[in-house]
C-alpha cells in the first residue's frame, strides 16, 4: 500500500444569499383591489438570518452553527447535521428579519393540535425541533404579506465519526473452494490476487477491485508453496515454498524459480523483495534482487510482521515503508515498529501498546471537527488491530497513529472492533474507493468513499477464516457539503 502523507481540508461551502432574487417576489401591481395574497412583497416578509443560541450543556458552540436560508424554496437548515445524539427538544433561537409585525414557530406535536410561540414577545422561550420540521410564520409590517417558512435542525441519525464494519456485506474470498484451508491476498498494481488451497489443489483468483466478482483459474504449482507468504511488489508475484526456494511470477499461474532460499519474506519495496535468511544459524537480511546480506538487530522480527505501508515525506526524496509487530528469534512477539529507507532498517517505534505477530495495519482517516470553526479536518492516520498476542490469545484492541507509526495510542472508542468482529490474524487490508450516488440536485451527485477490506485471517486453532470484512468511517459515506 502507497500514500502520501498529508492532512485534506474540507471547508463548508456557505451558500450566499439569494438577495438578487428579491425583486422578482415585488407587487405585480399598485391596484388596490388586487389580491395581495396572489401577489405577495415576499421582500418584506424576508427572513436574513437565523441561528441557535448558545448553550454548552446541549454541545459547545451551538451558536456557531451555520444555517441555510433558501429564499426560493422557504428552507432552513443546517446542511452540516450535528453530532448523533444531539439534544434538539429545547433549543433557543435568534432570528432577524425586517419590521414584521409577526413572527411565529408553529411546532408540531405528535397527536395534539400544534404549539406556537410568538417570538417578538417570547425571544428566549425554548422550541421542540425533535418533532421534524418547524413552521416559521411571518407577516409584514403593514399585514399585507405573509410568508411560511420551514425550519430543520439536523442531527446525524447514526455516530458520524464511528468505524463501522458493515456486517450485512460480508462476503467469502474468492476462491472455487467451499472450505479452502488456506487463503492469501496480494495486490500487484490496481489487480487483487488471492491464492487458495483445499489441501490438494490450488485456484488462483484475480479481481480488478473487491466488488468485482474476477476470474479464478486451477494453478499446478511444481513446489509446495507456503500459501501465506504470497506477496507482491510493484511488478511482480511472489511466493516461498515449503523450503523456502523463493519463486515470482507475473501472473500467479506460472512460477519461476529465484535461485534464492529464504526463511521468510518481509515486505515489498518498490520492486525489490525483502526477506530474511537463515544460514548456519544466523539471521540476516537479504533483498531480490540480490543484494549484499546484513546481519539483523536481536529485536528485529523475523515473521509474523504486519503488511507494510509506503510512504513519502517532505523531509525525504526516498519511499519509506514501516512495519509493526512480527515474532523474533526468540520466539516472543516484537513490540515495535520498523522503517526501510531503501538501504536499511532502522527501529522508529518501541513498547507499542500492541505486541503480536500477524497484525492488520493499513492506512486510513479520520475525521475530525473543530466545534470552534464547524470545520470538519480529514487527516491520514494508519491503523492497526488483530495479531496473536504471546499467550496465542488475539489482540481485541484497535491502536491509531497520527504521527506515521512513531507513535500509537488505543483508537477512540468510536473506531474499536465490535463485539461480533472476528478473533483473527493474518489477515491482509486493501483500501478501495466505491462511488456513492444519491439523487441530490447537481453539482453533486456521486463521490467517493474509500472503504477497507480485510481478507481472510487464521484463528488461533490455526482454522482459515475464509471472509472478507468491509469497513469505513461512517462520515465518508455522507454527501458531501455543496
Amino acid at each position: 500500500m502507497h500514500i502520501t502523507a498529508l492532512r485534506i481540508i474540507m471547508l463548508k461551502k456557505f451558500p450566499l444569499y439569494l438577495a438578487t432574487a428579491i425583486s422578482a417576489f415585488a407587487f405585480a401591481s399598485c391596484d388596490k383591489d388586487s389580491n395581495y395574497e396572489t401577489n405577495t412583497d415576499y421582500a418584506s416578509t424576508l427572513v436574513k438570518s437565523f441561528s441557535l443560541q448558545a448553550n454548552p450543556k446541549i454541545l459547545n458552540n451551538l451558536d456557531t452553527v451555520y444555517f441555510s436560508i433558501d429564499l426560493v424554496k422557504g428552507r432552513i437548515f443546517n446542511a452540516d447535521s450535528l453530532p448523533f445524539g444531539t439534544k434538539v427538544n429545547r433549543l433557543q433561537v435568534s432570528v432577524t428579519t425586517d419590521n414584521c409585525s409577526a413572527v411565529e414557530f408553529h411546532i408540531p406535536r405528535p397527536g395534539q393540535t400544534d404549539s406556537i410561540i410568538n417570538y417578538l414577545e417570547h425571544s428566549t422561550d425554548s422550541i421542540d425541533f425533535s418533532n421534524g420540521a418547524v413552521r416559521l410564520h411571518v407577516v409584514s409590517f403593514d399585514r399585507l404579506a405573509s410568508r411560511d417558512y420551514s425550519v430543520e435542525v439536523n442531527v446525524h441519525k447514526t455516530v458520524a465519526d464511528s468505524l463501522l464494519w458493515l456486517v450485512n456485506e460480508i462476503a467469502k474470498v474468492p476462491s472455487s473452494f467451499a472450505a479452502p484451508t488456506a487463503t492469501a491476498t496480494a495486490q500487484l498494481g490496481k489487480e487483487l490476487y488471492t491464492l487458495s488451497t483445499d489441501g490438494s489443489a490450488y485456484c488462483l483468483h484475480k479481481a480488478s477491485n473487491p466488488l468485482d466478482p474476477g476470474t479464478a483459474t486451477e494453478v499446478t504449482f511444481s513446489f509446495t508453496p507456503r500459501i501465506a507468504t504470497l506477496t507482491a511488489t510493484r511488478s511482480a508475484l511472489f511466493i516461498l515454498a515449503d523450503n523456502g526456494d523463493l519463486y515470482s511470477s507475473a501472473d500467479g499461474t506460472s512460477w519461476t524459480a529465484c535461485g534464492e532460499c529464504w526463511y521468510s519474506i518481509t515486505a515489498p519495496y518498490g520492486d525489490s523483495l525483502l526477506g530474511i535468511a537463515l544460514t548456519d544459524g544466523v539471521y540476516t537480511h537479504v533483498t531480490y534482487p540480490a543484494s549484499s546480506a546484513a546481519p539483523i538487530a536481536v529485536d528485529f522480527p523475523i515473521s509474523g510482521n504486519s503488511q507494510a505501508i509506503a510512504y513519502t515525506t517532505q523531509w525525504s526524496p526516498d519511499a519509506q515503508i514501516i512495519t509493526l509487530g512480527g515474532r523474533k528469534a526468540d520466539g516472543t512477539t516484537a513490540p515495535s515498529v520498523w522503517a526501510y529507507d531503501g538501504s536499511s532498517w532502522a527501529k522508529v517505534a518501541d513498547n507499542t501498546p500492541m505486541s503480536v505477530d500477524g497484525a492488520v495495519m493499513f492506512p486510513y482517516f479520520v475525521c475530525e471537527t473543530d466545534t470552534n470553526t464547524w470545520v470538519t479536518t480529514t487527516r491520514t492516520v494508519f491503523v492497526a488491530l488483530g495479531g496473536r498476542q504471546n499467550d496465542n490469545t488475539i489482540n481485541g484492541t484497535t491502536y491509531i497513529s497520527y504521527d506515521l507509526g512513531f507513535n500509537w495510542k488505543k483508537a477512540p472508542d468510536l473506531m474499536q472492533q465490535p463485539a461480533r468482529f472476528p478473533a483473527i490474524y493474518t489477515s491482509r487490508a486493501y483500501i478501495y474507493n466505491e462511488t456513492l450516488t444519491s439523487r441530490a440536485v447537481k453539482p453533486i451527485t456521486e463521490w467517493d468513499t474509500p472503504y477497507i477490506y480485510i481478507y481472510g485471517g487464521t484463528d488461533i486453532y490455526g482454522t482459515a477464516w475464509p471472509y472478507v470484512l468491509k469497513g469505513v468511517i461512517n462520515r465518508l459515506q455522507f454527501k458531501p457539503l455543496q
